[in-house]
Order: structure tokens, then C-alpha cells, then sequence
């Protein structure tokens, strides 16, 4: 090494470089062959445990490559079940190591790898990642607390990994990542059987930073520690494959005595007791004799920037203003390289840049390393300042993350990978770092390396000199002449590097099994607590950060803080005790640690406690998991990974079990249900027949209506049964069977049949005398038609004709009408006859003759009519239809066809009279119709909701795709609420030792549709099921064989997994209007919903109450014990008269008022309440809008449901209730936030000309969340305190919300948010392709991260640092409407307006955007516009809706 003062002297390079370095590029390496130093480590390894020192560069990690390609070959020989297959785990001490070393193993090891680090996506400390990854793959390069965390969480084990490697192993001491691995599961007796320990392999340039005695022991204490033996090359075996550096001391002359700067005297007494300013003014005493007066100052510049921007929450506007005014009162000019500008060591800095970067050229590389950030920061401002630098180096400054908020210089890993990166391909060719790239960054080689501040460790004296690797490198070390201190500081470092090589390549091969045993005992850790189950441990080491980890997953809002708090206190003359209390929201509130001998074992221990604690109350989970911040299984119901709602899957459909007969005896007896229309307008109007069906055992019912659409018109259909019945010998049931098949086939027009033995049933037309009409059944044994007599006149008769046209036969018609006074030589008189006098005239080739009607029915049916014949006007028989669906307008118009004018003689008879054919035109319709209501029974029956009623549920397990007048979606709303309200109950009442999130995620699981899919798979519901329409091409009679394809028994039907969650819900409301909450509660248990613990409503009371005493010992704050004083109870006494309610148990109120922010240890907040009586108004306002809105379709009850319950509307009922003034918190800004909105609505009040609140008065207001949960927790107080009365909570809504619902939401004038209309404009246009899309703005934001990189920019973490958003709403991709700011919330609602305004002002834009297939409509019109136009099916029957 050499020491030189002259500068030219430093390089020893050329004037001039004849070639440049080119840049390589950047692609996947090949794989490498070992050296034989590579080898013999690799073989030393593969045999014992062993830790690699190895030079940077030598490469450790091909080492270790080649020891994970021979595991996962003895893996791969082993032949292991997946579920055991061991793993080769790489552990990394940071993040930007992960990338690196991974992309190394997979190149050189041929295999797949797995990373995992703080920063990526698949950080999930879950089972079924680590299931995946040793299903998939057999390595895992991860950050060494990743594998702690899983490790302790007991996701993995230390027996299923083969190879453990460690690099950078140097850091496994005192309470490193590293150490706590060993410690506490390779070393631990509790957790490992050690004779499944696997492999260590560790890899570092540098065991330890010690020298002498302190040498041997540190390393000594490593080999303990991963349980290794050190093993080395000799640097004469690196000859040849690793490039060494010149090493260079350039020395400099002490820097002269400056006096503080013009700037620092300023800033000095303008505000020198500010905190930060206190800081940077320490700072720039220390530089201002490393750097000199010009870089203090632009040290001054940039903290007076980064105070700027955290200047909000700690900083006085005054401070900010004077310390602003003196920065633009300052001039900063160029800098000159002289002493009295900068010191003689930034001088000689400069000197040694000049000379190599003209030497050198394009070729240079180089890095700078410093011990500050501030300094990192004003050298990176004074090299880009220089004139004569700006062809020649490209700088930037490189530093790791801060946790201190005032830090210069704090840079995120994506920053500092964006350095490197740029460093790499030559955008920067001179870095000014910190410690940060001497170990863990991927950074190329350097030809300069310069040590601006002297090197402290021998470790960092040997990382940084790796990084000078290029050919002909120098490692300059800066050092101050005379400086005898940084002289022996220097040659003691070398000195220890030299000592070290020495003491490791003599060092016995071999470690004593008596040392082993010692390792063992002294590494298993005093107090620790392991899982069974799981095999998760908690230690001293992990309560702390396990315990913060619980403490934030618990509800909470902006006015409380969630963390927990440690008081620690001396006890005794040299012991300590923490007293631990945790946030409101925990099950147990305080802990008491051991008495210990620090302060910090204080703490940890009152935290092992507190976790144990929380474990076995399940508020942690057996992986050591908050549960609240789970999403997996739970012993209250299924995981909440819905499934997805369009899945759809073929279930089996059941044919009702009724139509199965046995062998029938003579006389057969049948049983009777009529079948007729009610006696409407339209009854008289025309013939009608009472028909019936002829059972072989009664119908389940006495009287079952059906509403069937006839012409476009609803008409009741009425069939009745009785217990009578009628015999019949065989050639009768030979007739009805023959009747029964030639009328279904006249009405379908196919070939039907059904063997006698099979016949389901009989159809057959009444007589008068309540029997069957034999001659009509007789007659219609066939379709054969046959001639009318002419001298027929009766008009009854001739009315209860069905006729065909001699000239077609091809269709029957009805007898509409007789068209009398007109013979047959008399003119068809134009006005009456219109259409046949053109249709003639058309046809002779003048329109303007005027047929008689003779001549038209001549030319008509070419034949003559006798001067008085009868004419009769006819209607065509429809073909059969679906009588059970409304139909739309155009087939109403279709219903009504045109009547021919026919003569009596150009007809034929046909073997049916009108009277029966129209009313078995309904038959099909109301056999479909009779065929599901059976089935509706047999699920009755077999679910056991017998006191549910049979109307209703069949409404509730009939579809939309069914095209029924009626389906579930109405009934599955109000039976997603009662289920959301009763689940709520149950799960308040058995864990009073949850909070409101874990008791959140318990009722997402119970009513989640994965868990209802489960619930209706089981009772297979979709065995009985209507899901699809009547159709004519599709039906069926049971049993009957039709164009001679027999009847298929396994009958199908798709269905989507929503609706078989739906169908629960829906049967659950079908329940509540039977028989109210008793009977829903009942069927909610008959449908599988977890109330295991109750048998009925009245056991809630109880279970309750036996609740409290199993916990009141152990947990003081499932029962509060606020002390209650005079203000209390003057609170109490005006609740109670606003509510008209009277509290039995006045704490129960004190509870409900009290903000988490005021809780104390001893007591509870309302968030457990607010959770109950959330469900409870829900449900109330639910039910009260389904009967209001008794014809709304669901999603207007959603809409104006979502308008009664949500933050602003609850804000503004507190408000009205006078809630706020109850209100128990410790909140400064909470109470502001409430006086803030109380003002506004008083203002409001003022300026209206009514002096009244009017309307939706509270959409714009700025309401408190707090105000809303206060309503919920006193309706939820109520509740409980009335021990779960459901008649109590109606009461009180009725009296107290109903009436301020009504006063000011109703459907008529309800207003939508402008999202929520947004998305129902695209959709009224089918368009599937529009979304509103956030992504944060990348120019604002990068300027953002620029500044405060430099110090300039906002507190990391502050409301201030919060990304720059950019909302915007697109169709097919296309941007309609953006907007940026920072409230996502507000911006969307921005975006909403804008892009509405435009798609409605513009009616083509919508077409020119989306191509999705779609009907065209008329205009845009909301689901309200429908509504009020009465557009819509009712949900339910008429008939229901009482």
C-alpha cells in the first residue's frame, strides 16, 4: 500500500485511454465452472456445517449454488410426498439481496426459486403459500425476518428444510434475525429434534470487525451460534480470479478554523430553540470543519426545505415564516475551490476526481463512500455545482431508509434500485454513499473507490474495498496528515484483517460434542410458549411485535390510537415492572410483567403475557396471527373466499314424488281438483269449462290460485280439491287416458303417449252434476273434424264451436261472434268491413268495387253460400304458450289477433268445444305451475318449515330465469338482513371477549354465499329449486313419452352459486313474514345457520346472562364498571326521556357513549354495541321499506335503504337526538369535528326560508363517523338492556327513526350518488367494459419522492405525504372523465359527475365508446324512472303482499 501527497502521483494511469469500456449487456448468465477453491469449499460444506470467508467477488454464492443443486438431487432420490419434501432455504439480510442472490441460484442451480422479501407481493404468512412452494419448488431466497416470522407463526418447520444458507452471516449476533432463527428453533430443544436439523451453510468476507482476544472470542461466538466451523481460502489460491485493488492513502492538511457562517448566526437566533433546527445546527458544527462554510450552507438550505415540508404537525407557523424569510434573504454563489470556501479535504477530494476522471474518461466508475447523510447530500450538490465536472462525472447520492423523519437522504428501496440501476448503465458514473453500498446492493465493479471519512471496522474496511474489482482499481483511503489517531485507527483495522486470516486458517477442524451441549442449553430461550398444534412459539423476543401487530389490527378510528402502552417502573433497588394496557378494543385491557432486571425484559415480558393471553382467548390465532386479520377458516363458519357469483354448475332436479302410483284396484277411484277461471269480466264474455285433474291420491291443498296471462292480461285461475273421490271402471280410465293425450297433443301439435300403468294423472272437462262430462271426453278421443249443420242458429251452441276452415286445415279457430242483418246478396258495407272489401278488390284488380258477400266468400272459399246462411266471425287458436309469464307489450298486441269473416258452411266441426279448449289452453301452464309447487312441499317437509308459509316459500325458491310474475330477490333481501341481524345477535351474545373486527370477520364467514352455497349443497335445495321458464318445445308431462323419446328420470338444471345462497336467504325471509322473528329464527336453524347454543328466541336472554358470569372473574371489560357520577346520571335521565326507554342497567348507556379515546382499563367502549345495533337498524329499515314499498323491486329498497343508514344520515339523527353532548372521548379535534358539523347545520337551518332542516338536508355535510356509531351503539344498548326484546327495539324505531325517515327520504326524491348513477347508466346500457380505475401520479409523485430524497419533501408517513391520486372512469379503456388530488372518495365522485354529464349531454358518445351486444333503448331511464312508471314486476303476487 501506498502513501502519497502529491495527487498526480495517485494513479499511476495514461494521459489518455485508447479504449473505452463498453457497458455489458444485460442478460442471464451462464453457468459458471468452479474453481478448485469453489470445489474444495463446496466439499467442506457438503460434509458439515461450515462458514465460508470468502473475498467479495470470490464467489461464495456459486458455493452455495452448487450445495443447493446436490440437495435437491438427494430430495429428488428421496421420492417424498410433496407435503414433506424438504427445502433449500437462502436467508438474506435485506431486501435488495433477495433479487440478487435469487437470480444467481437460479442461473447456476438450473431450478425454480421462490422470493420472498418485505417488498413483494407474496409476503403471506399463510399455510397454503407454504403448501404451494413446497408442492411446486425446492428453494426459497427470502430476508431473514420473513423466515423468523413464518418460523414463529409455525408455517414452517426447521425438520422439513434441508439446507439453511445465511449470507452476510457476520450479522448473526445480539439480537440480529439471524441469531433469534438459531436460538430458538435450531438450538431449541422445545422445537427440534436435532437430529433433523438440517444443513448450515454461511458465507461472509468478514466473520467480525474484532482484533486480538476480542477476535477469537466474537468468532468463536458465531461458530456457536450456527452451530459452524469456519473455513477460508488463502488469498494465494484467489490469484488470477479476483481482482485486487491498489490501496492508496491520500492525505490532506487539517482544515483551518472556521467561524460559524452569516446563515448559521441567523438561524441561530432566529429559532434556535426550534427541535429540528436544535438538530441541524449540531450538524452543521460538525461538517463546517469536514466540509467548509459553502456546504453548511446548502446543508442549511436543504433541512430548512425538509422542515417545510413536516412543518404541520411540529413545527410553529412562525418558525416556518422566519426561517423561510432568511432563506430567500440568502444568496448562495458558485463554490471556489479555496480554503475559505471549502475545507482542505473537499479540496483534495476535488484534486483526486480531476485527475481520474481526465485519466480515466469514460471508463470511470466510482463510489465515494461517507459516514453521513447530510455530508452524502452536500458533496453530491458541490460535484454538480462544478463547472469543470459537467462534461466529466454524472453524480447522485445513494442512502438507505431512515426511521427519523427530519433525515436527509431518506430513500426508499425502489429509489435506491433506480440508482443502481442507472449507475449500471452509465447514467451516473460517481456515487456518493453511505454505509449503504458497502454490502447487500447489486453494484457493478468500480475502477475508483474512494474512503472520503475513515474507515471504523475491519468488516467495513473489506466490504468497501470489494467494491474496487475492475482491472488496474484503486481503493483511495482519505486520511489527515499527522492525524496520528486515523494513522493507528487504519493500521490497527489492517492489522486485524491480517490476525484474522491467520487465526481462521489455523483453527482445529474439528468442534467438541461437549461444546455442543453447552451451545444447546444456553440457546433455549428461558420463557417461551409453544402451540401444539401448530408448533408456533412465542418468546420474549416476538411477544413485543406480535403484540403491536394484534394492538393495530384492532377497529379504530383517526381519534384513537391503537398502539398499546408500556409504563415501566423501578421496583426494589435494582428491578423493574411494566404495566402494559392494551386499546378499548382488546378482550382483556391490562397485564402486569414480572419483576426483571431491565427495564427492556420489562417490557417484553408484560408482552409475552399479554399475547399468551390474547392466544387463549382466540383473539390470536394457533399461527400467532391477529384474527381479525385472517381470512381463513373459523370454528363459527366457512372461509370468507366467496365463490365466484357467475360459476355456474348442473344440479339435479327433482320430479315430485306425488306422481309416483302404485297398483290401482277395481273400480280404480281417482281423486278430483277443478280447474277454472275466476269469474272476471272476461268469464262471461265467452264460453268457459270447468275442468279438472284426476289424481290417484289428493292434492296436497283445498284451494291453490295462480295468476295466468291471457291476452296480455292477468287472470286468476282457481283448484280446488277434496277428499272425496270418484271410481271408474276400466274402459272409462281407457277414455280419460285416450281424452288426455289427444288434448295434449291438439294444444302442443306433437305425438304424445304414456303406458297406462305410468298415466300420472287424467285431464278431463266437468259435467253440471260435479262428475265428468262423458260426452265431451267421448268426442274427444281423436282430432278428427266433422261436417256442421247448416241449420244451426242457437247462438250458444254455435259460440262453443272450435271450427276449421275447410280451404285450411292446418288450425283450429274460436266462434267469435255471429255477424247478423246482412244476406248474402247485399253490398259489405266498406266502413265495417274495411279490410276484407280491400283484400277483394285487391285481388279482382280494382279497388274500387264493392263486393256483396257472396261474391267475397266466393272468391274467398270458392264456394256458394245460401242466401240466409249464418256468418260467423273466427279467431285462430293460438298455439300453446307460457300463460305463467307477463307477457311485454309487442305479444299483448300479438294476443289480439285479427277475426276472419267466414260463412257457416266453409267450416268444419271440430271434436272439442270452446268452453273446454280455452280453458285447457291454461292446463300445461298450470301443471308446470302445479309440478313446482309439489316440490316447493316436498322441501317443506324435508327441511322441516312446515310453520313457513307454502306460498311464500314458493316464491322464495323460484328465480328470475323462471319468468314468473314473482321470484325470490325481494324475499332474499329481507332475509339477508334478518340473517345479518340474528348471526350478529348470536355471535354478541357467546364471545363477549371479541372486538367488533373479530366479530366482524365471524359473521362475514357465517353469511358469506361460500357458507350458503355449502347450507343449500347439503339440504340439496337445488333439488327443488324453479329456475327455468314454461316452454312449449321443452314440456312434458311426467311419465309421458313425447315424439317418441321416453321419460328421462335424471332431470337437470343450471344454476350460478349466488343463487343457491340467495335461496337460503329468501326462504329466511319467507320465514319472517309467516310467523316474524320467532319463525325466521326457527328456519335459520333448520337451514344450518350456526344457534347451536339456542333453542329458541327467548334463549338469548339466557345465554347471555350466563356469559357475563363465566367471564366476570376473568374479564372486567366484558362488563363495565364505570363509577357513575352526578353528570352521568343527569346524561342518563335525558337519554332516557328522549328514547321513552328506561335503562335497567344505566352502565349499559355509559358503554354505548363512550369513545375509544376514553376508555379506560377497567372499562369498555361502544364499539361491541355499535357492531349489535348496526344489524339491528338495518334489519328495521329494511323490513319497514319492504312493506312500505310493497310493489318496489330490490334494488330500489337497496337504494333508498343505503340513503337511510349510512354516516351522514345517522350524523345528522345523533345530532337531532342530541347525542353528541353525551358523548365520552378525550379527543380535541373529535369534539371540533362535531361542533364543526352541528355549526353547519345550523347555518343551514338559519338560511332556509321555512327556518327547518328540509329534504336529505345532510348530504353535503362533513359528519363525524363517531355521530353515526353513537346512534347504533344506544339502539344496540337498548337491545341488550332489554334483554334482546324484539318488540322493545321495534318500538323505539318506530317512534324515534321511522317518523325522521319519513319526514325527509322517500322514493319520489331520493338522491342517488353520483357513482352509484353512473354505473346504472352504463349498465341500462348493457355495457360490460366500463370502470373507474386509481393509480397515483407518477409526475407529482416522482417530484415528491426527488425532494424529499434531497430533504426537501414532506414527513413519510404525515397526512402531507400522502400520493398524489389520479381517478379516472373508463369505457372499453377509453378515458371519459379524470380528476387528481388526494382524497380518493372525493375524486370519484369528481369523475362521476363529469363523465355523467358528458355521456347524458352527448347521447352518441355511449355507442361510439362500447361495442358490447346490446338492445337498443329508447332513452335512459333509472331504476327510479321505472319505478315510479311502474315498469316493474312486483317481487311477490298481489295476493301475498297482505
Amino acid at each position: 500500500m501506498s502513501v502519497l501527497s502529491p495527487v498526480s502521483a495517485i494513479l499511476d494511469l495514461p494521459s489518455t485511454t485508447s479504449s473505452r469500456l463498453d457497458t455489458p449487456e444485460i442478460h442471464e448468465e451462464p453457468e459458471l465452472i468452479p474453481r478448485s477453491y469453489q470445489i474444495q469449499m463446496y466439499e467442506k460444506a457438503l460434509n458439515e456445517n461450515t462458514i465460508a470467508v470468502m473475498d467479495t467477488g470470490s464467489g461464495k454464492t456459486l458455493v452455495a449454488a452448487m450445495l443447493i443443486k446436490e440437495m435437491i438431487r438427494r430430495e429428488i432420490m428421496a421420492n417424498r410426498d410433496p407435503t414433506q419434501r424438504k427445502l433449500c432455504i437462502f436467508v438474506v439480510n435485506n431486501v435488495p439481496l433477495v433479487k440478487q442472490q435469487a437470480s444467481v441460484i437460479r442461473t447456476q442451480s438450473r431450478t425454480e426459486v421462490v422470493e420472498l422479501c418485505g417488498s413483494s407481493k407474496t409476503k403471506k404468512l399463510v399455510e397454503t403459500l407454504w403448501a404451494q412452494i413446497s408442492a411446486n419448488t425446492y428453494v426459497v431466497v427470502l430476508t431473514a425476518q420473513i423466515l423468523l416470522d413464518v418460523l414463529r407463526h409455525g408455517y414452517l418447520h426447521m425438520r422439513k428444510i434441508s439446507l439453511l444458507v445465511f449470507d452476510e452471516c457476520h450479522h448473526a449476533r445480539k439480537d440480529h434475525p439471524f441469531c433469534f432463527i438459531m436460538n430458538e428453533f435450531y438450538h431449541n430443544k422445545l422445537t427440534q429434534d436435532f437430529a433433523q436439523n438440517p444443513r448450515i451453510f454461511g458465507m461472509t468476507a468478514s466473520p467480525t470487525s474484532d482484533i486480538g482476544s476480542k477476535m477469537n472470542q466474537s468468532t468463536s461466538e458465531l461458530e456457536r451460534v450456527l452451530d459452524s466451523k469456519v473455513f477460508s481460502v488463502q488469498l494465494h489460491q484467489l490469484e488470477g480470479f479476483v481482482e485486487k485493488p491498489m490501496q492508496i492513502v491520500a492525505l490532506y492538511n487539517p482544515p483551518p478554523r472556521y467561524n460559524p457562517t452569516r446563515l448559521t448566526l441567523r438561524m441561530r437566533r432566529a429559532c434556535g430553540f426550534e427541535p429540528k433546527l436544535l438538530q441541524t445546527l449540531n450538524d452543521v458544527s460538525t461538517n463546517l470543519s469536514q466540509l467548509g462554510p459553502w456546504c453548511v450552507d446548502h446543508i442549511w438550505s436543504l433541512a430548512v426545505g425538509n422542515l417545510r415540508g413536516t412543518s404541520k404537525s411540529t413545527t410553529s407557523s412562525e418558525h416556518l415564516a422566519t426561517v423561510q424569510r432568511i432563506m430567500d434573504d440568502t444568496s448562495f454563489l458558485p463554490p471556489i475551490c479555496n480554503d475559505e470556501n471549502l475545507t482542505p479535504k473537499v479540496q483534495k477530494l476535488i484534486q483526486i476526481l480531476r485527475v481520474t476522471s481526465k485519466a480515466l474518461k469514460d471508463e470511470f466508475c466510482g463510489i465515494i463512500f461517507v459516514q453521513r447523510r447530510d455530508t452524502a447530500a452536500a458533496l453530491t450538490i458541490l460535484l454538480q455545482e462544478l463547472e469543470e465536472f459537467h462534461d466529466l462525472l454524472r453524480v447522485e447520492a445513494l442512502a438507505g431508509h431512515s426511521e427519523g423523519n427530519h433525515a436527509l437522504l431518506n430513500m426508499t428501496l425502489k429509489e435506491q434500485d433506480a440508482i443502481i440501476t442507472r449507475f449500471r448503465n452509465k447514467e451516473y458514473n460517481l456515487l456518493v454513499s453511505t454505509s449503504v453500498a458497502e454490502e447487500g446492493l447489486d453494484i457493478q465493479p468500480c475502477n475508483i473507490v474512494i474512503r472520503f471519512d475513515p474507515v471504523t471496522t475491519t468488516t467495513s474496511y473489506m466490504q468497501s474495498r470489494g467494491r474496487a474489482r475492475k482491472k488496474n482499481s484503486r481503493y483511495i483511503m482519505m486520511q489527515e496528515s499527522n492525524n496520528h489517531k486515523e494513522e493507528a485507527t487504519l493500521e490497527k483495522i489492517q492489522y486485524g484483517e491480517q490476525s484474522m486470516r491467520e487465526w481462521y486458517s489455523d483453527k482445529p477442524n474439528q468442534v467438541s460434542g461437549e461444546e455442543d451441549d453447552q451451545v444447546q442449553d444456553k440457546s433455549t430461550p428461558e420463557q417461551q410458549y409453544l402451540v401444539p398444534s401448530t408448533q408456533a412459539l412465542l418468546t420474549l423476543g416476538s411477544a413485543v411485535p406480535l403484540l403491536h401487530r394484534y394492538c393495530a389490527s384492532l377497529s379504530t378510528d383517526e381519534y384513537c390510537d391503537s398502539k398499546p402502552e408500556f409504563d415501566v417502573s423501578a421496583s426494589g433497588a435494582s428491578g423493574f415492572l411494566c404495566d402494559l394496557n392494551l386499546p378499548p378494543a382488546a378482550p382483556i385491557r391490562y397485564f402486569q410483567s414480572d419483576r426483571t432486571s431491565t427495564m427492556d425484559m420489562a417490557r417484553k415480558s408484560a408482552a409475552f403475557k399479554a399475547c399468551e393471553a390474547l392466544h387463549k382467548l382466540g383473539a390470536i390465532d394457533d399461527h400467532l396471527v391477529p384474527v381479525v386479520k385472517r381470512a381463513g377458516s373459523d370454528d363459527e363458519g366457512e372461509p370468507t373466499n366467496q365463490a365466484k357469483a357467475s360459476q355456474n354448475r348442473f344440479y339435479p332436479r327433482n320430479t315430485p314424488l306425488f306422481w309416483n302410483r302404485g297398483a290401482m284396484q277395481e273400480p280404480k277411484r281417482l281423486f278430483v281438483c277443478t280447474v277454472s277461471f275466476a269469474k272476471d269480466a272476461h268469464y262471461y264474455r265467452h264460453s268457459h269449462r270447468t275442468m279438472c285433474i284426476l289424481t290417484h291420491k289428493p292434492l296436497p291443498f283445498s284451494d291453490h290460485r295462480l295468476n295466468v296471462f291471457v291476452k296480455g292480461k292477468a287472470r286468476e285461475v282457481i283448484m280446488r280439491t277434496s277428499s272425496a273421490h270418484l271410481k271408474f271402471n276400466h274402459d272409462q280410465i281407457a277414455l280419460l287416458r285416450k281424452f288426455t293425450i289427444v288434448l295434449f297433443q291438439r294444444m302442443c301439435r306433437k305425438d304424445f303417449d304414456c303406458e297406462p300403468d305410468r298415466m300420472p294423472y287424467y285431464v278431463a272437462p266437468l259435467g253440471n252434476d260435479d262428475d265428468v262430462s262423458w260426452d265431451d271426453v267421448q268426442i274427444g278421443q281423436s282430432t278428427a273434424v266433422t261436417p256442421l249443420d247448416e241449420r244451426l242458429s242457437e247462438e250458444e251452441a254455435i259460440l262453443d264451436l272450435v271450427v276449421m276452415l275447410k280451404n285450411d286445415r292446418s288450425s283450429e279457430h274460436f266462434v267469435h261472434g255471429i255477424v247478423r242483418g246482412f244476406k248474402m246478396t247485399d253490398v259489405m258495407p266498406p266502413d265495417r268491413f274495411r279490410e276484407e272489401v280491400e283484400s277483394y278488390g285487391d285481388s279482382q284488380g280494382n279497388t274500387l268495387l264493392e263486393p256483396t258477400f257472396g261474391d267475397y266468400f266466393k272468391w274467398k272459399f270458392k264456394q256458394d253460400c245460401a242466401e240466409d246462411e249464418t256468418i260467423l266471425r273466427v279467431q285462430r287458436v293460438k298455439r300453446m304458450r307460457n300463460h305463467l309469464q307477463p307477457a311485454p307489450i309487442d305479444e299483448k298486441e300479438q294476443d289480439n289477433g285479427a277475426l276472419a269473416l267466414v260463412p257457416l258452411s266453409a267450416c268444419w266441426k271440430c271434436s272439442v268445444c270452446a268452453g273446454v279448449l280455452r280453458v285447457s289452453q291454461v292446463i300445461p301452464s298450470a301443471l308446470f305451475d302445479l309440478d313446482s309447487f309439489l316440490l316447493v312441499q316436498e322441501a317443506q317437509e324435508r327441511v322441516g318449515l312446515q310453520d313457513v308459509r307454502i306460498d311464500l316459500l314458493h316464491v322464495a325458491l323460484t328465480t328470475s330465469s323462471a319468468n314468473r310474475e314473482y321470484h325470490y330477490e325481494r324475499l332474499e333481501l329481507l332475509g339477508d338482513s334478518f340473517l345479518k341481524f340474528s348471526s350478529t345477535l348470536r355471535l354478541f351474545i357467546v364471545n363477549p371477549a371479541k372486538d367488533e373486527g373479530q366479530l366482524h370477520l365471524s359473521r362475514t364467514r357465517i353469511i358469506s354465499n361460500t357458507t350458503l352455497l355449502k347450507h343449500a349443497e347439503q339440504l340439496e335445495l337445488y333439488r327443488y329449486i324453479s329456475s327455468t321458464p314454461f316452454r312449449r318445445k321443452h314440456w312434458r308431462p311426467v311419465h309421458f313419452i313425447v315424439d317418441g323419446k321416453p321419460w328421462d328420470n335424471q332431470q337437470q338444471h343450471m344454476l350460478s352459486n349466488k343463487t343457491m345462497a340467495d335461496v337460503i336467504e329468501a326462504a329466511l325471509g319467507a320465514a319472517f313474514l309467516s310467523g316474524g322473528s320467532i319463525v325466521a329464527f326457527h328456519a335459520a336453524k333448520l337451514l344450518r345457520v350456526p344457534f347451536d347454543e339456542f333453542n329458541t328466541w327467548e334463549d338469548f336472554a339466557r345465554v347471555y346472562q350466563e356469559s357475563l358470569t363465566h367471564h366476570g372473574s376473568t374479564d372486567p371489560a366484558s362488563t363495565p364498571i364505570l363509577p357513575l357520577y352526578g353528570v352521568h346520571q343527569r346524561h342518563i335521565d335525558k337519554v332516557q326521556k328522549i328514547l321513552g326507554y328506561t335503562f335497567k342497567s344505566p352502565h349499559l348507556f355509559m358503554e354505548a357513549m363512550t369513545h375509544a379515546s376514553s376508555a379506560r382499563k377497567d372499562s369498555g367502549c361502544y364499539q361491541r354495541l355499535e357492531f349489535l345495533g348496526d344489524a339491528v337498524l338495518d334489519f328495521q329499515v329494511i323490513k319497514y321499506y319492504y312493506h312500505k314499498y310493497y310493489d318496489a323491486p330490490p334494488g330500489a329498497i337497496t337504494l333508498i335503504k343505503d340513503a337511510s343508514v349510512n354516516n351522514q344520515v345517522l350524523g345528522a339523527l345523533a345530532i337531532h337526538w342530541g347525542l353528541g353532548e353525551f358523548l365520552i372521548h378525550n379527543s380535541e379535534g373529535l369534539a371540533s369535528e362535531i361542533q364543526r358539523a352541528i355549526a353547519t347545520l345550523e347555518m343551514q337551518k338559519e338560511s332556509s326560508p321555512t327556518n327547518t332542516l328540509e329534504g336529505e338536508y345532510w348530504v353535503n355535510v362533513k359528519m363525524p363517523k363517531v355521530l353515526g356509531d353513537l346512534v347504533e351503539s344506544t339502539l344496540g344498548a337498548v337491545f341488550v338492556d332489554c334483554r334482546f326484546d324484539y318488540t322493545v327495539i321495534c318500538d323505539v324505531f318506530d317512534r324515534l327513526i321511522r317518523p325522521f325517515l319519513d319526514d325527509h327520504i322517500n322514493l319520489e326524491q331520493i338522491v342517488i350518488h353520483p357513482t352509484k348513477a353512473l354505473m346504472e347508466f352504463v349498465q341500462s346500457k348493457s355495457c360490460n367494459e366500463a370502470r373507474f380505475k386509481r393509480e397515483e401520479h407518477e409526475v407529482a409523485n416522482r417530484s415528491k419522492n426527488t425532494m424529499r430524497r434531497l430533504g426537501l419533501g414532506g414527513r413519510r408517513g404525515g397526512r402531507d405525504a400522502n400520493p398524489t391520486q389520479v381517478c379516472k372512469f373508463m369505457i372499453h379503456g377509453e378515458v371519459i372523465a379524470t380528476a387528481t388530488g388526494l382524497d380518493i372518495e372525493g375524486l370519484r365522485k369528481q369523475v362521476a359527475e363529469e363523465a355523467l354529464r358528458k355521456l347524458q349531454a352527448d347521447p352518441g358518445l355511449m355507442d361510439a365508446k362500447c361495442n358490447c351486444p346490446r338492445k337498443r333503448r329508447a332513452g335512459y331511464r333509472t331504476m327510479l324512472d321505472k319505478y315510479h312508471e311502474g315498469r316493474f314486476a312486483n317481487g311477490l303476487p298481489v295476493s301475498l303482499l297482505d
